[in-house]
């Protein structure tokens, strides 16, 4: 039976400073976005709008046939 060993490397790292002057929101977005692959971002505001134009369909599809049955009534 042989013996295998395993070494791992641990690597101590300060902790961050957190800093006392407050940043402005234009600056986090910035930040985040600058790490952020755009072609990312791209691609989920695409699938935010399509599901954003399929979710908002039948809304319309149950508004206009609303307006058909209240114009039906008025008659």
């Amino acid at each position: 039976m042989s013996v295998i060993t395993v070494k791992r490397t641990v690597i101590k790292r300060t902790p961050n400073k957190t800093s006392t002057t407050r940043r402005s929101f234009r600056e986090l977005t910035r930040s985040y976005f600058a790490s952020e692959k755009s072609w990312e971002f791209v691609i989920e505001a695409l699938f935010f709008a399509i599901i954003v134009a399929i979710s908002a369909w039948p809304i319309f599809a149950a508004a206009d046939a609303l307006n058909e049955f209240l114009q039906g009534t008025a008659s």
